[in-house]
């Protein structure tokens, strides 16, 4: 049997669509926390390929597209972030940098 390999998502914007948010502004802030990511290297070259293909309705976020950087990020930040709206997104990511 071969073991099962792990591989932690921190979200998918589909996961917040079918939960009835609206797919625009879940969109919206993937787009802007992928963009944050980017600015900040926190993207490893899986990641930024990503982000060149655009980011849409079936992007996932996980831990394969970061840097330990991004990771540790993620960890500590985008629980308090994903729950804000686009706007207020932006403005607590310009706090944090």
């Amino acid at each position: 049997m071969r073991g099962k390999i792990k591989m932690k998502i921190y979200d998918k914007a589909a996961w917040h669509i079918d939960a009835d948010e609206n797919p625009n502004e879940v969109v919206e802030k993937f787009k802007i926390i992928f963009s944050f990511l980017k600015m900040k290297n926190m993207l490893n070259s899986e990641g930024l390929e990503i982000f060149d293909l655009g980011i849409d309705q079936n992007v996932s976020l996980h831990e394969r597209l970061l840097t330990a950087d991004g990771n540790a990020f993620m960890e500590k930040y985008y629980n308090g972030l994903i729950n804000l709206t686009s706007i207020e997104m932006l403005k607590q990511l310009e706090v944090l940098q």
